[in-house]
């Protein structure tokens, strides 16, 4: 987690500082979520430096099932040690039965802080991209999907060497796929329930249906979308307008949406494959996308090489000239063509935007029924 300058100095219902929580000694807070607060903190017998110390709002930590489940998670998600990974350094239980995870405190600028200053050069986009792509390829190997990537948990810093080094914090919402992990589904989260941030949701998850490692690549084409033109695809004045644009609006080719360096074939090419409706059209994994994403910096013009890999069911897509054909003809839309819906189309806009929002109010519903 990172220690920012431009952390609040006051949460709602925030510990004071001085307080304990199991071994650490709260400083103050960093930041907060749905989940719990995220606060500066020093461990009292000094064995480590400062942490990141998430404690879990207590309203979710009721059930003694809960408590089980926190543990054998913290449990795997302390596996994932990576240069690209915050590593969890501890996790319990405090005496007054607060959950806490204490995570290694990282020192940068999150990138939601440089994504706003603008588009990002082309190389760098891709540089941070790809080391994304490594943080995930290691979560994704453990059975982790983190479920909310966006800017705001990705920090960058430099080494001492001047290389740009990007990290991923907060698997605070991430779900366990393993067979040997399905009793241990995230603490914090519930089968059927809506979570994450909506201008990074992929179709699937905005319908709270059940998602894998392909809803983390959906989100980190939103990213890559973001450095590239310095605006997210989707935008709206409610959060139900955000999840109802990924399940029924395309998104705006990247390079209609800049006027900064021009964005090469192959490169918005990677970045819409990774964001197709279905997740059976994206890359199904992170480390197809980083392939891709090394495909589009060597042939900066070869779209047809960023193709998805077929899927394991040869009768989806039977032939590498269909996956050409389907590369070409899915990037060949102009900018401010008629695009009115058919009949057909609606009734499926219709169809997808209620099964946004039952899979929204089923969200709701569940926490207020655990609050």
């Amino acid at each position: 987690m990172t220690d920012a300058q431009s952390a609040p100095t006051s949460v709602r219902g925030a510990l004071r500082s001085g307080q304990k929580v199991g071994p650490y000694t709260i400083c103050h807070p960093l930041g907060d979520g749905a989940s719990g607060i995220v606060y500066r903190a020093e461990r009292e017998d000094g064995r480590q430096s400062p942490v990141a110390l998430k404690v879990i709002h207590r309203h979710l930590v009721r059930d003694p099932q809960v408590s089980r489940r926190f543990h054998r998670e913290a449990q795997i998600l302390g596996q994932l040690r990576g240069p690209n990974l915050a590593a969890l350094l501890d996790a319990g239980e405090a005496e007054d039965g607060r959950l806490y995870m204490a995570l290694e405190l990282v020192e940068g600028e999150p990138l939601d802080v440089v994504a706003r200053r603008g588009p990002l050069p082309i190389e760098q986009a891709i540089d941070i991209a790809l080391q994304i792509c490594s943080a995930l390829e290691l979560a994704h190997e453990h059975g982790v999907v983190h479920r909310d990537l966006k800017p705001g948990n990705v920090i960058l810093s430099r080494g001492a060497d001047g290389e740009l080094n990007v990290r991923v914090l907060d698997f605070g919402m991430a779900k366990l796929l393993r067979v040997e992990a399905s009793q241990t589904l995230t603490a914090l989260t519930e089968a059927n329930m809506v979570f994450g941030t909506p201008e990074y949701m992929a179709p699937e998850q905005a319908r709270g249906e059940d998602v894998d490692a392909r809803c983390d690549v959906y989100a980190l084409g939103i990213v890559l979308y973001e450095l590239l033109t310095g605006h997210v695809p989707f935008s709206a004045s409610t959060p139900i307008g955000v999840m109802t644009a990924h399940l029924v609006q395309e998104p705006p080719p990247p390079s209609s949406r800049t006027t900064a360096s021009p964005i090469p074939p192959a490169l918005e090419a990677v970045v819409l494959h990774a964001l197709a409706k279905s997740p059976e059209d994206r890359y199904p994994s992170a480390a197809a996308l980083a392939a891709a994403l090394g495909s589009a910096r060597r042939e900066p013009r070869n779209v047809a090489s960023t193709a998805p890999p077929p899927p394991d069911d040869l009768g989806l897509r039977d032939t590498a000239l269909a996956l050409q054909f389907a590369a070409t003809q899915r990037f060949s839309a102009v900018p401010g063509a008629d695009v009115r819906a058919t009949p057909g189309q609606r009734t499926w806009w219709v169809v997808a935007i209620v099964a946004a929002l039952a899979g929204v109010l089923a969200g709701v519903a569940a926490s207020l029924a655990s609050g």
